[in-house]
């Protein structure tokens, strides 16, 4: 979290940095970014004072307002359920301080809020974008806060977490002992200076133990009919600090189960990834698209060796396909079967054409306000095939 705000902060807090255009292959701040809408982003500092956020009226489209704090938990979303497309605003204080009236209080000094402003196609990005100018921050000027080292040493990684936790993250509720307990065995920014070469190793080793212990988790967690289903602790994990972890290595800033739901799609031999000179098909039966009452899409990305997940340059410059896709072509029995590869499928396919591009690639489908079937498994997605 502390590295996305330094990339992301822009030259003060409590100020909105709006997206002006769609992701796309150049977007590479934050991994998994979605090609559905627009975001606009504030990273607001609570130490000054309280930081109040004002949002427009969105009428039937969807607009949603998440705030995260640093540990990568939503302690407030609000989407077109709770706001009904109303104008509202959001009063936030800082961690130990007495909220009055609607205020709510913040778990961090800094915590993160993020827009999400849907765009239909690019006849709409003017709407969006007014949209996103009727947000409104009234907070303390506050500047950019010192750079996290830059490493890919894992023990001085470890050095820049305990150091961010001593000085911006106060533990959250239940958590003081876990903290005592850190302290006590030496995990603290002096502790960690003075550590001997002999415990240095073994430090060493254990974070590489936990990576592989992450890295297992997300390819385990939650698979179903070929695709890895959220857990219900996703964006607000609670003690789950394992599966915390592994969302954050390729969905940071995960919206909440009953907001949206992100589904990751599993190849045959069991990865999360597949060959992107392989043609694959994805085949929807009559009645059987992903039920979302706002809207669903169907990503694409390049997958990165260290897990990030990324949209490459592609010949259509189509990064996604959904149920707002513009000549998306379905048969006459209302089925609905999208081609998937660095191949192209042919001209009569074309249209419903993802393209890959890279070594490997991962697919992942979101759906925003998903039908409860899609949450307790009555719906469940049709498995990626490869093509014979």
């Amino acid at each position: 979290m502390a590295r996305a705000r330094q990339r992301t902060i822009g030259s003060a807090a409590n100020q909105w940095r709006h997206v002006r255009r769609l992701a796309d292959a150049s977007s590479r701040r934050v991994t998994t970014p979605n090609n559905d809408t627009l975001y606009s982003s504030a990273w607001l500092d609570l130490r000054k004072g309280p930081v109040e956020l004002t949002y427009p009226k969105a009428s039937e489209r969807y607009l949603s307002i998440a705030i995260l704090d640093m540990y990568t938990n939503n302690f407030v979303v609000l989407g077109p359920r709770q706001t009904l497309g109303d104008s509202g605003r959001v009063r936030l204080v800082a961690p130990k301080e007495r909220a009055s009236g609607d205020e709510i209080v913040a778990p961090t000094h800094w915590v993160w809020a993020q827009v999400r402003t849907l765009v239909s196609g690019p006849e709409d990005i003017g709407v969006a974008h007014q949209l996103q100018d009727g947000l409104r921050i009234v907070g303390a000027q506050s500047p950019p806060p010192g750079p996290v080292p830059a490493t890919t040493d894992a023990f001085e990684e470890l050095q820049a977490i305990v150091g961010l936790l001593a000085t911006e993250a106060p533990p959250l509720a239940g958590e003081h002992q876990l903290r005592e307990r850190w302290e006590q065995a030496g995990l603290t920014p002096l502790g960690l200076a003075e550590v001997a070469h002999s415990r240095r190793s073994a430090i060493d080793r254990g974070l590489q133990d936990a990576r592989n212990r992450i890295a297992k988790r997300l390819a385990l967690s939650g698979a179903r009919s070929g695709w890895i289903y959220p857990e219900v602790s996703l964006g607000d994990f609670g003690a789950d600090y394992i599966y915390r972890a592994s969302i954050a290595t390729w969905g940071l800033g995960a919206l909440p189960l009953k907001e949206a739901v992100y589904l990751r799609a599993i190849a045959r031999d069991g990865q999360t990834t597949f060959p992107a000179d392989t043609s694959f098909v994805l085949r929807f039966p009559p009645g059987g698209l992903p039920p979302a009452r706002a809207f669903w899409s169907l990503s694409l990305y390049e997958a990165l060796g260290d897990g990030r997940l990324f949209f490459a340059q592609n010949p259509l410059g189509r990064y996604a396909v959904g149920d707002r896709t513009p000549g998306l072509r379905t048969e006459a029995d209302g089925s609905l079967t999208i081609w998937i590869g660095a191949r192209d499928p042919g001209e009569s396919r074309r249209s419903n054409w993802l393209p890959a591009s890279g070594a490997r690639f991962a697919l992942v489908l979101r759906a925003y306000n998903p039908d409860p079937s899609l949450l307790n498994g009555r719906y469940l997605l049709p498995r990626v095939e490869e093509v014979p």
